[in-house]
């Protein structure tokens, strides 16, 4: 890192402290050492450490209950549990209860070394980039970040609403040799249809009905710096032709113009619609595609990196504290596991804007789960079909959707047999075909297990929509993100 690292060791053993101490000399952190759990929360309240190491034989508190309560204070720094060998089976307990890593006792100086070298290079990337969180989805991005940042390679980001496109965009930036110049941000789904290269390449005087003098564009006011160009799935065919061609020449023309103007920016683009499938289906061109995705980098949705939810709701905490007489003291052990497992289809904005919300409806308290309960409630009751809160993965989840559909399914063609059958109009057929379906063939097989019925009904649905895959996620009624992670686990591609 940059800065000195802070490492606190907890450990009623004077030796194995040392050992920790000696084994991290040459990262040349600042280092304090307690002997027990107590000492260790007491610090843990009075200053800010990057890194905890800890020692699982504490005799005043149990070691998952030390970490859920660091945590609660401070769930920003990695924490490590030393475990002694003959107790290693017990490793998986202490990293669901949220220990960051496990080692072993007797401690063994360079597997501990290269341990902790590797959490604060991850902490040092993430800091960097000014992201928030410690999943290592999170600090996959923030070292991809770093990677092309020093370049001008153009990156196109994708994700889901509010997974923050646009902050990953400005850690590119910040870390690139262009950051001393204009970042400038351009939302095109926000923009009226009819201005938008008006907007972004600018126009000549007389150009249309109310251009009353010349205007700069916006990639002109990124000259030698870097433009953000958000739902870039947007752009109509015109506008992407002049994208391209400011992709691949470096110039463009104001709208009304006839002379090109040269301009040396970095393109990076971000979407929250699948592009393979709008080039497959020609409303986005492919050359336009190809030369955007130099390098592609996938923000995951907030309910796949559930480690990032304390450190981010400590984060905002922090900041609308900082800005506001009012406060919010706390968060109740109920309301963080109600928080951590919501399914948050509004991502990093929607946990954020709860937060705002809560600061303002219900200061000077701490949040409890009854108010985490109302909120989700509430979203219910708005009739947005948003997700609520089940404890379950979201692999769990899927399963689960598709068997409902399997089940479902085959109760329907059971019934239609009937009723044919009671008509007389079944006779010597093996099959029905419901009208509008595409289940053929009568009943779906019996002894498959789950994986295979979800192959059976995926590979049903790419037949009916002749290989249309939105029109299958549609009909399956997944999003396409799921129903893409499926084609390649079963090798329907």
């Amino acid at each position: 890192m940059n800065r000195t690292a802070n490492i606190l060791i907890i450990s009623p053993d004077a030796e194995l402290s040392k050992g920790i101490g000696m084994s991290l000399s040459d990262v040349n952190p600042q280092i304090t050492s307690v002997p027990t759990a107590r000492d260790g929360l007491k610090k843990v309240r009075e200053e800010r450490f990057d890194l905890v190491v800890t020692d699982s034989r504490l005799t005043d508190l149990s070691c998952p209950v030390l970490m859920r309560r660091i945590m609660a204070r401070d769930p920003q720094p990695d924490i490590l549990v030393g475990l002694p060998i003959e107790s290693w089976h017990g490793q998986q307990e202490l990293l669901d209860c949220g220990a960051d890593g496990v080692f072993e006792i007797p401690l063994k100086p360079k597997e501990l070394h290269l341990t902790v070298s590797k959490a604060l290079k991850e902490k040092s990337f993430l800091e960097s980039c000014g992201l928030v969180g410690k999943s290592s989805q999170l600090k996959q991005i923030a070292e991809s970040a770093l990677q092309v940042a020093p370049t001008d390679i153009t990156v196109l980001i994708t994700g889901e609403s509010g997974t923050g496109k646009e902050l990953v965009a400005r850690a590119i930036h910040a870390n690139s040799q262009r950051r001393a110049k204009p970042f400038v941000a351009a939302n095109v789904g926000a923009l009226a249809e009819g201005v938008v290269e008006s907007e972004l390449f600018g126009h000549e005087k007389g150009a249309f009905t109310g251009a009353v003098s010349r205007r700069q564009g916006l990639f002109e006011s990124a000259d030698k710096g870097t433009i953000f160009l958000d739902e870039i799935a947007e752009f109509k065919p015109s506008t992407q032709v002049k994208l391209l061609r400011v992709l691949e020449e470096r110039s463009f023309m104001r709208v009304g113009g006839s002379s090109d103007i040269k301009v040396d920016v970095r393109v990076i683009a971000a979407t929250n619609q699948n592009l393979d499938q709008r080039v497959q289906d020609g409303t986005f061109r492919s050359d336009l595609y190809f030369r955007l995705a130099v390098v592609k980098m996938d923000v995951p949705p907030l309910r796949e990196r559930p480690r990032d939810i304390p450190i981010l709701v400590h984060s905002f905490i922090g900041r609308l504290n900082e800005k506001s007489t009012r406060k919010i003291t706390g968060v109740s052990d109920e309301a963080w596991g109600l928080l951590i497992s919501y399914h948050w289809p509004g991502n990093v904005r929607e946990l954020r804007n709860l937060l705002e919300s809560m600061l303002a409806l219900a200061p000077d308290r701490r949040i409890e789960a009854s108010d985490v309960r109302r909120y989700v409630e509430t979203q219910k009751a708005d009739n947005r079909q948003l997700p609520v809160v089940t404890g379950k993965s979201v692999e769990t989840a899927e399963h689960e959707l598709l068997m409902q559909a399997i089940l479902s399914l085959r109760s329907e063609i059971m019934n239609l047999r009937e009723a044919l059958s009671e008509r007389g109009q079944l006779g010597s057929q093996q099959g029905v075909k419901p009208a509008g379906s595409p289940w053929t063939g009568g009943q779906i097989p019996t002894d498959l297990n789950v994986e295979e019925m979800e192959k059976e009904l995926i590979g049903k649905a790419l037949t009916y929509t002749k290989g249309n895959r939105k029109k299958a996620a549609q009909l399956l009624g997944i999003g396409e993100r799921t129903l893409y992670r499926k084609l390649d686990k079963y090798g329907l591609r």
